[in-house]
């Protein structure tokens, strides 16, 4: 992987730019991880995430030069409001872009794209916050992984340069029957998941693309069936965390790591070129140890198996 020059970690990022990573010298904003205007929407603007630290959604922020603040704001989150008030719309457009898969990765006007980018900047923006107002030293420390990395800083570096804030990324999408919010973010896989409303968004934060190459077409709309049928047979089926723990699961069950080359501008995904004569067999899953991992998570997250 090449290593972009600039570095996350620096000994004031007070003053450093969460979307570009330079120092501030002159106006800095306080950029809202997730949009005021969004939470407001969602009645959620007081309700906090419950952590290492205790936040209300409203509090989260890192800071932002004015302008990346606001070339973030115009380019993605005032669109993404926009679509949110559309989610079958928004649902059947991401179902319609799932197929297409990009060795070169940049910014472009697709809905995937454009949630994705979304919900990349929300997951790396929470650790940011958390690493600059969470005093526990360990914790800190989970949060530095994630921000002082190279994958972070070529999206930081993409976005200095006017091709996006995001690195290929599995996005799921699913809908469900039940109206409510939840947000969580996972260190290891890297994974987000966000239900705003009845839908369900799961991204796999800069996977290359691994995991949608494994769960695609008709296996994720069976899959998709299934979870709705389970939902409208017992209103207490967690729609959302079985969703969440196979894709964690087939995530961490995929026999090869994500692979990413950022120069001239663009950002190459080397994760699927393989060597081998028999991809297929060679990276083939363990299907017993998905279910065996899927358990795991399920338990982890609180769901009763039956």
């Amino acid at each position: 992987m090449t290593k972009p020059t600039n570095n996350t970690i620096n000994e004031d990022m007070r003053n450093t730019c969460f979307f570009c990573s330079e120092s501030i010298s002159g106006k800095k904003t306080q950029e809202h991880i997730i949009p005021n205007s969004l939470l407001g929407k969602l009645g959620i603007k007081e309700e906090t995430v419950t952590g290492k630290g205790v936040f209300q959604y409203s509090r989260i922020k890192v800071p932002a030069h004015s302008s990346c603040n606001s070339g973030f704001g115009s380019a993605y989150e005032d669109r993404i409001i926009k679509q949110l008030e559309s989610p079958e719309q928004l649902f059947n457009d991401l179902k319609a872009e799932e197929s297409g898969i990009s060795m070169i990765y940049g910014p472009d006007e697709s809905k995937t794209m454009l949630v994705s980018t979304w919900l990349s900047k929300i997951y790396y923006g929470l650790f940011y916050n958390d690493y600059l107002k969470i005093d526990d030293n360990e914790y800190k420390e989970v949060s530095k992984q994630i921000i002082d990395t190279d994958n972070f800083r070529i999206i930081q570096s993409a976005y200095k340069d006017g091709v996006g804030f995001c690195l290929p990324s599995s996005l799921y999408v699913f809908e469900s029957e039940k109206d409510f919010f939840d947000l969580r973010t996972f260190v290891y896989p890297q994974m987000i998941m966000i239900k705003i409303k009845k839908l369900v968004f799961i991204l796999l934060i800069g996977d290359g693309f691994l995991t949608k190459n494994y769960l695609n077409e008709e296996l994720l709309s069976n899959f998709r069936e299934k979870l709705l049928l389970e939902e409208k047979r017992n209103d207490k089926f967690p729609l959302h965390l079985y969703a969440l723990s196979e894709i964690m699961a087939l995530r961490m069950c995929i026999p090869k790591s994500p692979s990413f080359v950022y120069s001239n501008k663009e950002i190459m995904n080397m994760s699927l070129s393989t060597g081998v004569s028999n991809p297929d067999e060679y990276y083939k899953v363990d299907e017993e140890l998905i279910e065996k991992t899927r358990n795991e998570i399920l338990i982890d997250l609180g769901v009763k198996i039956e």
